[in-house]
């Protein structure tokens, strides 16, 4: 399959002048010689017209052969009558006429001028009956194929030179014509509506093509601004919503676990069911750092201690790592500054420690704390001969693990990487990088 080479718009432009150019200038060139043809040709022809009459009227008023004086001109005679077209002895004995008119020649009728063709200079004859004889006044254009070989080189040069000039002219006006079109793409490609609205491009250019297009984009970022913005509203309004029956849930949680009444299997399900509830909570928090991570305050921020967070978050989960039978194995460095508020980052951590135990049961958890990357991994314990039916496990663990594509989507507008891996034995891993 061939490719299509992309051209710039100016490259285009400059290539049509140049085509343009070439075209125009190779017309001029054939109109020159259309013209310097006629020309020689009207010139011949009076020339010609001029010389052939003179040396007629004196052949016939003093009846010696003409013998023009000239470097172009020269003339063959011979007798209507005499056998083989040879000359009188009279003739021969003036010593002024050549030869016998060449073969090409004789086959001539009386008139002209004729073009007589040859490999030789161009000549040209007008042949004239006079006093019994045939009279050829022969004009030769020695220098006219040099004349014609020079205005070939210059015509030649001018069609090389104007297809330049023409190219030139066309990158240079290019340039200018679309300059409006590159201002207004550099204008379009920093706007961000989501952050700090419409900002509208019209009123900058002229009303003519470009200005139309500065409108359409004026319109679409009204539309893109107003869709973000419902989004955002949306989003918030929902987690706002959802937050006070969350917190009514963990409060009557928290009252029957402290009531003291409740056997052990009772206990058990309380505590799932706060698990339950501290998930809806990370969600919520995640559908709010995605409807403000637009805002300049969800902006603001920093987090001095990446592994001071880990570990914070790891003992919150401390008592369902130990339900699932998970043994941590953690590896920080400490003093990991991240450009991004500590409500962002607890989040996103927390939702991919949620998402990797979701389904674990038992197995090793590896975090690991590095300079550009956090990193969360679950083992499975399962022996070999179950692998498959992990993996499908596993790998089920996208389709059903909540959160993860809101997750996704905040790391995206952070300009973080976020990536995710299921090994044979139904491992679940997620590395979070930085850079």
């Amino acid at each position: 399959m061939t490719t299509r080479v992309k051209l710039s718009l100016r490259t285009r432009v400059a290539i049509a002048f140049a085509a343009l150019g070439c075209v125009v200038s190779i017309c001029l060139a054939l109109i020159a010689v259309h013209f310097s043809d006629a020309y020689v040709n009207r010139v011949v022809t009076e020339m010609l017209r001029v010389e052939g009459e003179f040396l007629r009227d004196r052949y016939a008023e003093d009846s010696l052969p003409p013998h023009p004086h000239t470097l172009h001109f020269y003339t063959f005679l011979r007798a209507l009558d005499a056998p083989g077209g040879a000359i009188s002895a009279t003739e021969a004995s003036v010593g002024t006429v050549s030869d016998v008119p060449p073969a090409e020649m004789e086959k001539l009728a009386p008139g002209g001028p004729y073009e007589i063709e040859s490999d030789g200079p161009e000549r040209y004859v007008s042949i004239y009956d006079v006093a019994g004889h045939r009279l050829y006044v022969v004009l030769e254009m020695g220098l006219e194929g040099a004349r014609e070989r020079r205005l070939m080189r210059d015509l030649i040069a001018l069609v090389v030179f104007g297809t330049a000039l023409s190219a030139w002219l066309g990158w240079f006006w290019g340039g200018r014509a679309i300059d409006p079109v590159r201002r207004l793409a550099q204008r379009v490609d920093v706007l961000e509506p989501s952050r700090r609205g419409v900002v509208e491009l019209a009123p900058d250019f002229a009303n003519d093509e470009v200005g139309t297009l500065a409108q359409a984009f004026d319109r679409y970022q009204q539309k893109l601004y107003e869709y973000v913005r419902r989004e955002r509203t949306f989003t918030a309004d929902a987690s706002h919503e959802l937050r006070t029956p969350l917190a009514v849930i963990r409060g009557a949680i928290e009252v029957l676990m402290d009531a003291g009444n409740c056997d052990a299997a009772t206990a058990t399900r309380l505590k799932r069911i706060q698990r339950g509830a501290d998930e809806l909570r990370d969600l919520l928090d995640a559908l709010l750092v995605l409807a403000r991570s637009d805002e300049a305050e969800a902006n603001e921020g920093r987090t001095p201690d990446l592994d001071a967070l880990v570990g914070g978050l790891l003992s919150e989960r401390a008592d369902a790592l130990r339900e699932k039978h998970l043994l941590l194995e953690r590896e920080g460095v400490p003093a990991v500054a991240i450009a991004a508020p500590q409500k962002v980052l607890r989040v996103i951590i927390g939702n991919l420690l949620r998402a990797v135990t979701q389904f674990a049961d038992g197995g090793i958890l590896r975090v690991k704390v590095a300079p550009d990357a956090f990193s969360v991994a679950h083992e499975s314990a399962v022996p070999a001969a179950d692998s498959n039916k992990s993996a499908r496990a596993a790998l089920d663990t996208r389709e059903y693990a909540l959160g993860l594509g809101m997750i996704s989507r905040v790391c995206e507008r952070w300009g973080w990487a976020l990536d995710e891996s299921v090994d044979a034995n139904g491992g679940h891993a997620f590395v979070l990088r930085f850079s």
